[in-house]
């Protein structure tokens, strides 16, 4: 297999690449202080958090020269389509409603839940994420074309 890259390094490249993108954003997009106030603005966050990514992807990429090849499952596939479709579906419902949404299939379908247990752990996840980010921390959540037509 010489010539070909392996799993372990394409992963950490990837996700070293999403961490530049996401503190290119954070710094220039979304700022990173509010300098009227003494709050940060949005982008602070996913800065730290892709900083934090970038160090993990690099110390990842370093190691995975020194790692055996992992072989590649097709379960994983079912992730990737999954994130996929969550972004995709972002851009026409939200964040919150996609996140819901996979959130429901993911149980029944991929990890066969029952209905009520489902229904319960969905809730509670729902409510989490919805008063401790939206309410609590005060986060924008992107909201989909659909949200916007109507607002």
């Amino acid at each position: 297999m010489k010539g070909k890259m392996k799993l372990n390094v394409i992963f950490p490249v990837v996700t070293a690449a999403l961490s530049v993108i996401w503190m290119y954003k954070g710094l220039f997009e979304y700022g990173m202080w509010d300098a009227s106030s003494t709050s940060p603005k949005d982008g602070l966050f996913p800065f730290i958090i892709a900083a934090v990514l970038l160090i993990a992807s690099i110390f990842n990429i370093i190691s995975s020269f020194k790692e055996e090849a992992v072989t590649f499952e097709k379960n994983v596939l079912y992730l990737m389509a999954a994130l996929a479709a969550i972004y995709i579906a972002t851009e026409y419902i939200g964040l919150l409603p996609a996140l819901l949404l996979f959130y429901v299939l993911w149980l029944k379908l991929y990890a066969k839940v029952d209905w009520k247990t489902t229904i319960i752990a969905t809730a509670v996840m729902f409510a989490i994420v919805y008063f401790g980010f939206s309410v609590g921390l005060k986060i924008r959540f992107p909201k989909g074309l659909l949200f916007k037509m109507f607002m």
